[in-house]
Order: C-alpha cells, then structure tokens, then sequence
C-alpha cells in the first residue's frame, strides 16, 4: 500500500511539473510572437532609412556612418584610430 502511495505521489508530482512547463513555454512563446509582430508592424510603419557610408579619416575603411565617431569635422571608424590620427597631427 505504500509503494502504491509513493508511485501515486511521484505521478501526481511530474503532472504538475508538466502543467507548470507546458504554460511557461506558451506564455514564453506567445511573448515572442507578440514582440515579432510589434516588430513587424513598426518596420512597417516606419520609412527605410538609407545609411551612409563613410570613409575613416585615418585608414580609409569604409563603414556605415552611425557606428562612426565624429571629431572636429572628421570621419573615424574608431577611438583607437581617432586618437592616432591626432597624434600624427600633433607632430
């Protein structure tokens, strides 16, 4: 009778486990597809944007103008590059 109990008692237990798992995985899915169709229809909503490219001042590599760093008029792809260009014309 006491097997029958705990053997009772474990499948009620991976039951439950199950019920809980089961509505965690589609809240987390319903979430998701929310967020894709919001998503979806903000892209829709609002016009494409042509991103520029620019050459760095210092090497002359060509990247999209919002990942850049403006200084003093110029155009660089990165700190590193802004600071040794600025070394260089400080010499």
């Amino acid at each position: 009778m006491g097997r029958l109990l705990f053997i009772s008692g474990l499948i009620f237990l991976g039951w439950i486990a199950y019920r809980f798992l089961k509505n965690t995985w589609s809240q987390r899915l319903r979430d998701v597809e929310q967020n894709e169709q919001r998503a979806q229809q903000a892209r829709q909503a609002a016009p494409a944007r042509v991103q520029q490219i620019k050459a760095c001042t210092y090497c002359k590599t060509h990247i999209p103008e919002d990942e850049g760093i403006y200084r003093e008029g110029k155009f660089f792809c990165s700190y590193q590059h802004l600071d040794r260009y600025l070394e260089h014309e400080q010499k």
